[in-house]
């Protein structure tokens, strides 16, 4: 290999490394500023449970707004549900004070009694918002139902 060569190919190993480290920085950055984590569990015993927890890591208030379920499979139309009270407790919206958090329950036994055509679905995103409809935080959760 010839000297230039050698040269280009060091030359694009550090502008790759470079390139690399700024996405990583910018993803932690993002991640870091987050004021709400929102934790998933998911589980089958008698139906589909997700176990949600939102907690506000940050020094100031959030109020969050009712949270949306979003169901998504490959070429199929994404199915969009609103999870007004959860566990038959009429939260929402609610206010997160500075290092405080909020578990709730989500079945989705009803949904899909309802909508038989949600058991093809094998994605769930759950979307955040605060009360102005700014999106905080939302979250990708794979599920799979037995057979």
């Amino acid at each position: 290999m010839s000297p230039s060569g050698e040269r280009m190919l060091w030359l694009m190993i550090v502008l790759l490394a470079f390139v690399c480290v700024f996405i990583l920085r910018r993803a932690y950055y993002r991640w870091r500023n987050n004021p709400l984590r929102i934790k998933k569990k998911v589980w089958y015993s008698g139906g589909l449970k997700m176990s949600v927890n939102i907690r506000n890591i940050h020094d100031t208030m959030v109020d969050i707004d009712t949270p949306l379920i979003e169901f998504h499979q490959p070429r199929m139309k994404k199915r969009k549900f609103k999870i007004l009270a959860p566990g038959d407790e009429n939260i929402f919206p609610l206010g997160l004070s500075p290092q405080t958090g909020y578990d709730f329950l989500v079945e989705f036994t009803k949904l899909y009694e309802r909508e038989p055509i949600l058991r093809k679905y094998r994605q769930v995103v759950i979307h955040v918002k605060d009360k102005n409809g700014k999106t905080i935080t939302k979250k990708k959760v794979g599920i799979s139902l037995p057979k």
